[in-house]
């Protein structure tokens, strides 16, 4: 068994080396005045804080690209691949309660599951316990009545039905080249640095959210990504467009805010990605910095999405 399931990794592995890499995207704007708008905005919180960009119509070349290829850490926001891969793996079952879920979350030493208490663990087993595929999906997205905690071990369920970290990866690079750059090197909320983060460029992300505007992922059905996108469905803007989005938050170093998703108007849908990362910021200090950054990404993409007059 342990034999099949490595040359099954090593063959996933193999399958996403040998996918041809999308082209390397360099910074462009198709309004330079919009992208000054947006360094200095960036540059006003100092030195330490990174940032990468993407805005453009989905499955077309950005009209606004900034460091779009750098990694960059994601919080929750890579959980809208997450999501994709489960509901994909799951197509025809997403009303099914999922057997697998209590043995993890009974199991203090699961990997998923370790990094919290016995009183978290309970907490999250009593909301997921007898979950369906769907209402895991969107207690890892929106955290629907559950607490911060659940809603993470929730992303750890996910991951542990893929086969863990390294095969959740490995799957996501299967699926699409646009996906290489899509790291998994962790359970949510496990440490950052034992492993390594997990990470994406601006241009895998924008990839993922091109795929739900689309409704075009390869290997997964119609239905499958609709109900992804239902789940990701957000409150009209003010000029009435559909929104479709998952974000992500840290506040341990370095602390990082993503914004990420798309809306759907009559041109067509538009793709924003808002990658931020404060290096080094004291342990004091860091829901301060946050918080910042918090409402510089949402004040970007406000500003991103705008319609050009």
């Amino acid at each position: 068994m342990v034999r099949t399931s490595l040359l099954t990794l090593t063959s996933l592995l193999t399958l996403a080396a040998c996918a041809t890499r999308p082209t390397p995207v360099a910074d462009t704007a198709a309004d330079p005045a919009l992208l000054a708008e947006v360094r200095s905005a960036v540059a006003a919180l100092g030195p330490n804080v990174r940032a990468a960009i993407w805005l453009g119509p989905a499955g077309r070349a950005p009209t606004l690209a900034w460091n779009a290829e750098q990694p960059m850490p994601t919080a929750s926001a890579i959980k809208a691949a997450y999501l994709i891969e489960l509901f994909a793996a799951h197509a025809s079952s997403l009303d099914q309660p999922l057997a697998e879920l209590e043995s993890i979350l009974v199991d203090p030493e699961h990997p998923a599951v370790a990094h919290f208490t016995a009183a978290q663990r309970a907490t999250a087993r009593q909301a997921l316990g007898g979950a369906t595929v769907r209402r895991l999906g969107e207690a890892m997205i929106t955290g629907k009545g559950v607490d911060n905690l659940t809603y993470n071990i929730a992303a750890n369920l996910v991951t542990a039905l893929a086969g863990g970290p390294a095969w959740l990866e490995a799957k996501l690079h299967a699926r699409t080249p646009a996906w290489q750059d899509l790291r998994v090197r962790r359970y949510m909320l496990a440490d950052r640095t034992t492993t390594g983060d997990n990470e994406a460029t601006a241009h895998a992300l924008a990839a993922v959210h091109e795929g739900l505007a689309q409704r075009n992922v390869p290997g997964v059905s119609r239905p499958a990504l609709d109900a992804a996108r239902t789940v990701l469905v957000g409150p009209a803007d003010q000029l009435g467009r559909a929104t479709f989005q998952k974000g992500g938050a840290l506040d341990s170093d370095p602390v990082t805010r993503v914004e990420a998703g798309f809306r759907e108007g009559p041109d067509g849908a538009m793709v924003h990605v808002v990658m931020l990362a404060w290096d080094r910021v004291p342990e004091g200090e860091r829901e301060a910095a946050g918080q910042r950054l918090g409402a510089l990404g949402k004040q970007l993409v406000q500003r991103l999405q705008r319609p050009a007059r």
